[in-house]
């Protein structure tokens, strides 16, 4: 998924979704390891990494589920803009200081309550499997902020590629000679 011409399906970003989820819950399992920051790396702690792809993962497979129970139009309402396609063609957003939305923000969450949201969201993501073919057929739109209006299928291809890049950050700063945030 690093070239501009390999193909992708709905499957594969569903499979990478429920991957990200994976690799958070194991995270989570490690109290001690959300704590840790590498300022050289990222604003950000593992704890908030973590917490931001929650908050996104909710509200998006939230909208996925709702999208398939709407009406389906015969067009979609609108589409990625340029930017939008080139991220989901080329497999990966870019380091570098983007905007996240505020409902995206960290806020600090407990382990055991990020542990719980992903646990939730895995099974959300599972009950998707058998809906491939609705996802693929759905023209509905949700806008992301930056990129455009996604289909259900782009979102969770968008949402793969926001796993990838959030797990990229993640192990850098893991690697980086943390720095353990007491009380986290």
């Amino acid at each position: 998924m690093n070239g501009l011409s390999e193909p992708y399906t709905t499957q594969d970003s569903l499979a990478g979704v429920r991957g990200g989820i994976d690799r958070c819950l194991e995270l989570t399992a490690d109290p001690d390891g959300l704590g840790v920051r590498a300022p050289a790396i990222s604003a950000w702690s593992v704890r908030d990494h973590v917490e931001h792809l929650l908050l996104s993962d909710r509200k998006l497979l939230g909208w996925v589920v709702e999208a398939l129970a709407t009406p389906n139009p015969e067009t979609r309402e609108d589409s990625p803009n340029e930017i939008g396609r080139t991220l989901l063609a080329r497999g990966s957003i870019p380091r570098g200081r983007g905007p996240a939305p505020d409902f995206t923000l960290p806020a600090g969450l407990e382990s055991g309550d990020l542990r719980a949201g992903f646990v939730a969201l895995s099974g959300l993501a599972a009950d998707l499997a058998p809906t491939l073919p609705e996802l693929d057929a759905c023209r509905l739109t949700l806008p992301h902020h930056v990129l455009g209006h996604f289909t259900p299928a782009e979102w969770l291809r968008f949402l793969h590629l926001h796993h990838r890049h959030h797990d990229a950050i993640i192990h850098d700063i893991l690697v980086t000679g943390p720095l353990a945030t007491p009380n986290a």
